[in-house]
């Protein structure tokens, strides 16, 4: 995201903004705290730039893929929690099915285990590159 040109240091101004923030803040903690399903959390084993988002997956290795992972999820918002660094970032589902037809997106499987999984590699520049919000 470009800097916003309009932004003016003004408290009165900068308030009420960085009141909505806490607002959405609110909302998504609220959500988890509730247990509700509204986000699911994925937390990432390594820290770097690349966000694994599953999209099928093939249950007991039958070599049937079905839908699964964000192309099933109920969930408003899905928050990654990342390594043992205390960052997590959550993004609203719509606007990351939208991010997982992105061209810099990268298709990829996970082999190991019992259920294979076939889903997308985000890059943090384009989770971070597009605008959103959750729906109330």
């Amino acid at each position: 995201m470009r800097p916003d040109k309009t932004a003016e240091p003004r408290f009165d101004i900068d308030a009420t903004y960085g009141g909505q923030g806490e607002l959405l803040l609110a909302d998504y903690l609220t959500w988890l705290a509730e247990g509700n399903g509204r986000i699911e959390v994925k937390r990432k084993r390594y820290c770097d730039l690349r966000f694994y988002v599953e999209t099928h997956c093939d249950k007991g290795r039958r070599g049937e893929y079905q839908p699964s992972g964000i192309s099933v999820t109920t969930a408003s918002a899905w928050a990654f929690v990342i390594a043992d660094t205390g960052i997590s970032i959550i993004v609203p589902t719509d606007e990351l099915r939208a991010m997982i037809t992105d061209s810099s997106t990268k298709d990829v499987a996970e082999a190991d285990g019992t259920c294979p999984t076939r889903g997308k590699l985000i890059n943090l520049t384009v989770l971070l590159g597009r605008r959103a919000g959750p729906k109330r």
